[in-house]
């Protein structure tokens, strides 16, 4: 594949991964990575958080931080193009440019090469002319006597080497030879060497200039293997971050932190609020972590936090999240890349079985409000192996998943919060261990052994404005002298037997997709510039995109991507209306033959959406195909980014790892507007205690 506008070479495996383990590296990367990784191992004091660990952590770790670089560099690349600064392809020019530019504002020194430029038709014209006419024309850059010296004194070096004012004999070089013969020119450095180098001679290094190192300075690569770049001044930054950057990546991320360093993260005040990179970057999340934990906010815990859906509605809703417990290692790096207010250690990428008590009450604190979490569910599911028992003899009292609902009632009765809110699928009513559910054996525990009054809340997403069928059981418990009240349904309930002429009419799948840029199978990369291209006055953005925060302010669109389909799917997929499935096709058409999948097992295993009505509970089986989710009008399988919108993300909410592990966090995930909803019922019985 070619380069994509970062500069780096995409394994064709890995264009829609985001954040994730890198699986193929281009060659020139395989070379610097090795002598990267070799440096590592021989002088552990480089790194403070390298210092005995086994090698294999030390390569996870290195391959997250050149991850994390490459997400940087794909993202600047998008938003700025990589642009042209003015610098020369000429080697000689650039050399004469350098020169100009030092401690000199960008117009001044622009117009002062201009005017030697306009002067001299050659470099040797202008070495052979009087000094003060040189002088003169460089005045208005400031430095002139200082600057008129240098160009002659290394204008006359290049003379003296080669013969003339040149530098293209030394293009053969290698890239040691030429910048030590740069780095003895008067007034060239190492920085302004890698410039020439860079520029003119197409070398593969990585000049560090102001605006860079206070970009990477706050940014902050390989901060798991405790690099810190605070303090150090341009020469030292240069010297540090000379072979830190992937050789591909090192032009467009050089140009692109220019440019971001110019209008965004300025010195000294970077306008993080509107930075298109703050979640990756140390500086904004130290201090969004910090006014979050400083926050006089009602407190909320969230074990089996997967990607973040509850603490995003929790947070909508206004509370302090005081720390995430998640054992998948994508999914915690999707919580902390889209939670900057909660302190990275206090994420905690952990088995909650294995969490000493000690530790689950520091990080509570003295007084809990909410405790709240999302076992999984995958044991209670109609569509998962219980939809199979009579196939595989499968009995839920037997799976481990299944009894994890007790680490959180564990959890409640030692730390006691004030409410407790725990999320699963309406199969944990259903599903009997001895003669209770497992959700009335979880109240029956609050209850006898933490004085907790308890509540099930059997809630679905359609009915408070997420355009999604999708029913949820919720255990509630209070120790307040109140309970939390059922929030309001201002929309109607899909699945209700009853109609409310009073709610509004359910968000359809079309007003939260309808402005996303087409796809065809196989379309689509991680990151990628865009604009919607309707005016947000348009009427159909106000029911849903705007009125819960679904569009942010950007020129970015993240992971809509979509999956590859064999041409047989996509002739089945053809074939189906808006509301049909595979007996349909069948039916109308008699294609078996393009069927995959036994029909009296799977019938309705292809299946095209209707825009008109919200669309089928978004599941973790996305990640295995996607069948069942065709789009309304297009010939294809819905996007990441859709089932997202679908799910009440916001567009600037990213998910980490490869497609498959994206698609599991989604499914997995509490829509953020319902935990919303639910967050502001439990704020009230708070301000009624």
């Amino acid at each position: 594949m070619a380069p994509d506008r970062s500069g780096w070479t995409p394994h064709p495996s890995e264009r829609r991964d985001f954040w994730n383990r890198i699986r193929a590296f281009p060659s020139e990367v395989v070379r610097w990575r090795k002598r990267f990784l070799k440096e590592l191992l021989e002088t552990p004091g480089r790194f403070t958080l390298t210092s005995g660990l086994p090698s294999e952590q030390l390569t996870e770790r290195l391959d997250s931080g050149i991850s994390h670089l490459r997400e940087v560099a794909r993202i600047l690349a998008e938003l700025y193009g990589s642009p042209d600064l003015g610098n020369k392809k000429d080697p000689t020019d650039e050399l004469v440019y350098i020169l100009l530019a030092r401690h000199t504002r960008e117009g001044a020194y622009q117009t002062a090469f201009e005017s030697l430029k306009r002067r001299f038709p050659t470099w040797d014209q202008m070495l052979d002319a009087p000094r003060d006419e040189v002088e003169r024309l460089v005045y208005s850059g400031g430095l002139s006597g200082k600057k008129t010296l240098a160009l002659y004194s290394a204008l006359g070096k290049l003379r003296e080497t080669f013969g003339s004012c040149t530098l293209e004999p030394a293009r053969d070089w290698s890239d040691e030879r030429l910048e030590a013969f740069l780095c003895e020119l008067p007034e060239i450095q190492r920085k302004s060497a890698y410039c020439v180098m860079m520029y003119a001679f197409g070398r593969l290094v990585f000049p560090a200039d102001t605006h860079v190192g206070r970009v990477l300075s706050r940014i902050g690569p390989y901060r798991e293997l405790g690099l810190s770049l605070d303090g150090l001044d341009h020469k030292k930054l240069q010297r540090e971050l000379a072979d830190l950057i992937p050789p591909n990546l090192r032009y467009s991320l050089h140009v692109n932190l220019v440019e971001h360093g110019r209008t965004v993260c300025r010195s000294p005040k970077p306008l993080c609020g509107t930075c298109e990179i703050r979640n990756l970057c140390q500086y904004y999340r130290k201090a969004e972590s910090e006014r979050a934990m400083a926050a006089e906010s009602p407190t909320v815990m969230d074990l089996f936090a997967g990607g973040g859906g509850l603490s995003e509605g929790f947070s909508r809703a206004g509370f302090k999240t005081l720390a995430a417990v998640e054992m998948d290692e994508m999914a915690a790096r999707t919580y902390r890349l889209n939670h900057p207010g909660v302190p990275d250690e206090r994420v905690i990428e952990q088995d909650i079985r294995t969490l000493a008590t000690g530790d689950l009450k520091r990080l509570a604190g003295k007084s809990l409000d909410v405790l709240a979490g999302a076992p999984p569910c995958q044991g209670f599911s109609s569509v998962g192996f219980r939809s199979k028992k009579s196939l595989l003899g499968y009995r839920p009292q037997d799976d481990d998943r299944n009894h994890l609902y007790e680490t959180m009632v564990e959890a409640a009765l030692v730390l006691r919060p004030k409410l407790f809110l725990m999320e699963n699928v309406p199969g944990m009513k259903s599903a009997k261990r001895e003669d209770h559910s497992f959700l009335d054996t979880a109240a029956r525990l609050l209850e006898q052994k933490g004085t907790y009054q308890t509540e099930v809340w059997r809630l679905n997403a359609s009915a408070f404005g997420v355009p999604q069928d999708r029913i949820r059981m919720f255990l509630v418990a209070s120790r307040l002298k109140v309970m939390p009240l059922v929030p309001t349904a201002d929309y109607q309930d899909t699945r209700s037997q009853h109609l409310d002429h009073d709610a509004l009419p359910p968000v359809g799948l079309s007003e939260a997709i309808f402005d996303l840029p087409e796809r065809a199978a196989g379309e689509g990369k991680s990151t990628e510039g865009w604009s919607t291209p309707h005016a947000l006055t348009d009427p159909r953005f106000r029911r849903y995109l705007t009125k819960f925060g679904i569009l942010r302010a950007s020129r970015l669109l993240y992971q809509h991507t979509v999956r590859y389909h064999n041409p047989n799917d996509l002739e089945l997929y053809a074939m189906l209306r808006p509301g049909e499935d595979s007996i349909h096709a069948l039916e109308r058409h008699g294609r078996s033959d393009l069927m995959r999948y036994r029909r009296d097992v799977f019938d309705d295993k292809y299946a095209r959406l209707r825009g008109d009505r919200p669309c089928k509970t978004i599941v973790a089986h996305l990640a295995k195909d996607g069948n069942g989710y065709i789009h309304p009008t297009q010939v294809r399988s819905i996007s990441l980014r859709e089932a997202a919108r679908v799910q009440s993300f916001h567009d600037g909410y990213i998910f980490c790892g490869s497609p498959s592990e994206q698609w599991v966090q989604l499914g997995n995930a509490v829509p953020p507007v319902l935990a919303e909803a639910i967050a502001r019922s439990f704020r009230r019985a708070l301000e009624r205690s």
